[in-house]
């Protein structure tokens, strides 16, 4: 059964939600007065989740697409030694087998959180905009 593609947004905007909150009252956003402080504070509070949300979403990116294969090869070649001979015997001998092994896997590209912490940076680029709005002391 394939998810919504409504869903797949939802887990991602949770947890930047959920630190743009937690950045708004470590930071005490909801109480602040003055509206330039203000506006200072919710432009951080958005773009520390989107800048986190939209490397997370490259890097989920470019694992997906098979950049890291090389790298997952080496560190299980590496850690095979630690491993039971059954187990060891199991894992691919060269390169080639294990891609050839992994290419028929499905991969899904997890362009939602990519997308939601590319929001959230476009959120905090206007917020920046209100801020700037302000005459600033000095």
């Amino acid at each position: 059964m394939k998810t919504p593609a409504w869903k797949r947004y939802l887990g991602p905007a949770a947890v930047g939600l959920g630190l743009f909150l937690l950045l708004m009252i470590s930071q005490n956003g909801f109480a602040e007065e003055d509206p330039a402080e203000k506006w200072r504070i919710i432009c951080d509070a958005l773009f520390v989740p989107g800048a986190l949300l939209a490397s997370f979403g490259l890097l989920l990116f470019a694992s997906k697409g098979g950049v890291f294969d090389m790298l997952r090869f080496g560190m299980q070649k590496a850690l095979s030694v630690v491993l039971p001979k059954k187990r060891r015997e199991a894992l691919p001998r060269t390169f080639f087998d294990y891609k050839t092994e992994h290419e028929d896997r499905e991969r899904k590209h997890m362009t939602s959180t990519l997308l939601v912490g590319l929001a959230f940076l476009l959120l905090a680029g206007a917020a920046l905009v209100m801020y700037s709005q302000f005459e600033l002391p000095g």
